[in-house]
């Protein structure tokens, strides 16, 4: 009988991991998707151009810096729902070589952070893009 409730209770929890839904970002209701209008050709002027493997490691570390739909905890401040949003760091990456990846997140400028509140949130990442792993997490 024990054999049986823990067979059912290993096939119920793995079945709930079959359920989880990826992530996917929100998107405009179509009346206001409509009304955005691109325009022709990519604008002219200064661009920033991502390669694969750098736009790769960017995402990765940040999922592990900031995980999606994490919140900040109940009684924080505003300072710290402002720091759990994605949009307040800036990125900085460069490849070190073939198979590593620095990437490192501060705060943006004028983000948050009010007088004497420490600066020192932010992390820099070594990500493997051969493995697509953190190598390691200096704070």
């Amino acid at each position: 009988m024990r054999r049986v409730v823990l067979l059912l209770s290993c096939v119920s929890l793995s079945a709930c991991s079959l359920f989880h839904r990826p992530f996917r970002p929100e998107h405009a209701p179509p009346e206001e998707s409509a009304r955005f209008v691109f325009p022709l050709g990519f604008p002219p002027g200064e661009h920033t151009f991502i390669p694969a493997t750098i736009s790769a490691a960017v995402g990765l570390a940040m999922d592990d810096f900031l995980p999606r739909g994490a919140k900040p905890p109940r009684e924080a401040t505003p300072d710290e729902v402002c720091l759990a949003q994605r949009s307040s760091y800036d990125v900085l990456a460069k490849a070190l070589s073939d198979s590593v990846v620095l990437v490192s997140f501060s705060p943006r400028a004028g983000a948050c952070v009010q007088e004497g509140i420490a600066l020192d949130v932010g992390a820099t990442y070594a990500v493997d893009v051969d493995g697509w792993r953190i190598l390691a997490v200096q704070r």
